[in-house]
């Protein structure tokens, strides 16, 4: 894929996002109520495409969740993501990404990281020498960010 195409699919904004945005919010509303919880005691996370899903979600929402946990991402929307980013500045972000990944390859996993922190997010960034999974050392690395997200 050219620089060409590759800057039109950071750019896009998938078929579905907007009615992807308005049940997640639906759902996240409902969460809240009936858990009682608030919305600095959420973290959303996702593997792959629900990696992509949770930093939009996490952006799109109203007040600032505790944080996302974002397992081999990729960006979107990049313009949109970086307007939402400076209301959200200081969101922290835990990122994990193989090495190895030939779903989505490593070398655009920079590009979300480098994304959200010049906008103002805290990221802690592991790349693990595994492919598209979540990699060997990931279920300490994420109990240790939530444990220091509450």
């Amino acid at each position: 894929m050219g620089e060409a195409a590759k800057a039109r699919v950071v750019r896009a904004t998938p078929n579905g996002v907007p009615e992807m945005r308005t049940r997640q919010r639906q759902f996240l509303q409902t969460l809240r109520r009936r858990a009682g919880v608030a919305p600095s005691q959420i973290c959303l996370a996702g593997f792959s495409q629900g990696a992509m899903v949770a930093v939009d979600v996490a952006l799109d929402a109203p007040e600032r969740c505790a944080g996302v946990v974002a397992l081999s991402g990729f960006v979107m929307c990049v313009e949109d993501w970086a307007r939402k980013l400076q209301g959200k500045k200081g969101l922290r972000v835990l990122q994990l990404h193989g090495l190895e990944d030939r779903t989505i390859p490593y070398y655009t996993a920079p590009w979300l990281r480098d994304l959200l922190q010049t906008n103002g997010a805290q990221v802690t960034f592991l790349p693990h020498s595994s492919g598209h999974e979540c990699g060997p050392a990931s279920a300490s690395a994420i109990l240790a960010f939530l444990a220091g997200l509450f």
